[in-house]
């Protein structure tokens, strides 16, 4: 069965493949568009505004101001006070689960990426931040939803002390669902622990193949009256496995100037399983 394409849809994606063709041609350096949607349920229409500015490299960058029609105006002391929850959510997860010497650092990135222009619309749509926030799916996922709220508090600040009341009261509203309790993962430090756990069995696992090799130059190389040193022993082995393996090391994640260490730490963890025979009265 043919589907007939509303003319409504079809004259819709004509304008907008104009402004596209607009938006494309780099004499132009600004932008506002907006959309306003009638229901029978509102005598007013709620209006859907986006603004954009054409940046150094060529690109736009945009922002939302917020939904006219669909709240009631705040004022810029109730806008303040609400940015200071936002501030006071983000700090209480920080300090409750002790992150406060990773966020510091963290808090200062996202100040010098503000002032270099980072885009709050890039940074919620064109960035992983957000999804890993909700999907939980990165090493530092803990950390997404505060730097979310951060951002939106920062520019919320920035433009309600120029007086863009209509922006502040976006960047309030996505800064407090950023900031929800719900957002942000509880017990981070647990996470970590699972985590180091269950990363330290697989990295280890990967070095079997090293070890089983160790073991076996420990006795291939050793000398026939045995080893001058456990350290004489350990340098050799670790020689060999640069000169003649170091694909096979490489391969199984270990570094060729961290090899005598990581030997040494292997032989005094398991000493029957990398048992070498030392020459007698030796030092």
């Amino acid at each position: 069965m043919k589907v007939t394409k509303p003319k409504f849809l079809s004259e819709a994606e004509k304008r907008l493949k104009k402004i596209s063709d607009i938006l494309h041609d780099k004499s132009v350096v600004g932008f506002k568009l907006s959309v306003d949607l009638y229901s029978d349920e509102s005598n007013k229409p709620r209006t859907f505004s986006l603004q954009g500015k054409r940046s150094a490299d060529g690109g736009w960058r945009t922002c939302s101001p917020n939904d006219r029609g669909s709240k009631p105006n705040k004022s810029s002391e109730a806008l303040k006070a609400e940015l200071a929850t936002i501030e006071k959510r983000i700090h209480d997860y920080i300090s409750q689960n002790a992150l406060g010497a990773e966020w510091k650092e963290l808090e200062c990135s996202i100040v010098q990426l503000l002032k270099l222009g980072l885009s709050i619309e890039e940074l919620e749509y064109r960035c992983a931040t957000p999804v890993n926030a909700l999907a939980a799916i990165s090493y530092e996922a803990h950390f997404c939803s505060p730097v979310m709220a951060t951002v939106y508090a920062k520019e919320g600040a920035r433009v309600l002390a120029k007086s863009n009341l209509d922006h502040a009261m976006y960047c309030v509203d996505r800064g407090l669902y950023w900031s929800n309790q719900e957002m942000f993962m509880p017990n981070p430090n647990n996470r970590f622990k699972a985590r180091a756990s269950t990363g330290g069995r697989g990295k280890d696992l990967r070095r079997e193949p090293v070890k089983d090799k160790v073991a076996e130059l420990l006795i291939e190389l050793a000398p026939r009256e045995g080893w001058k040193s456990s350290t004489t022993a350990i340098e050799e082995v670790a020689n060999e496995l640069i000169a003649s393996h170091s694909n096979f090391v490489e391969k199984c994640f270990l570094k060729s100037e961290t090899l005598p260490r990581t030997i040494q730490d292997w032989i005094q963890a398991d000493p029957l399983r990398f048992a070498h025979r030392i020459k007698p009265n030796s030092v």
